[in-house]
């Protein structure tokens, strides 16, 4: 079921994962052959995306900057800023978000 879900998309890996995102109100991270050739500014061979791809696994980029203070709680303080909302330290105090979706200072 998942394969052929992933087939539909033929390679779209962008797409079938921004549309998976948008269902799951989430924000995903990835890397994958071409990401990884952009990097590196050269094509990969087959035996060494093999041995690369043998090291992904579904959570490892995400394991990878989720530790307090890395990228990924340093954008989500970010996000939280920009939509008004009490970022981590924060003592809520009783004061609602407001309808238009800007926080109160």
């Amino acid at each position: 079921m998942l394969q052929d879900l992933v087939d539909s998309y033929g390679g779209d890996t962008h797409r079938l994962l921004t549309d998976l995102a948008d269902v799951l109100g989430a924000s995903i991270a990835y890397v994958d052959r071409p990401t990884v050739e952009a990097h590196l500014e050269r094509p990969l061979s087959d035996r060494e995306w093999a041995a690369a791809a043998q090291q992904f696994t579904a959570m490892a980029f995400d394991d990878r900057v989720g530790d307090a203070g890395s990228l990924r709680t340093d954008w989500i303080e970010e996000v939280l800023a920009k939509a008004g909302v009490p970022g981590r330290g924060h003592i809520n105090i009783g004061q609602p978000i407001a309808a238009s979706g800007q926080g109160r200072s």
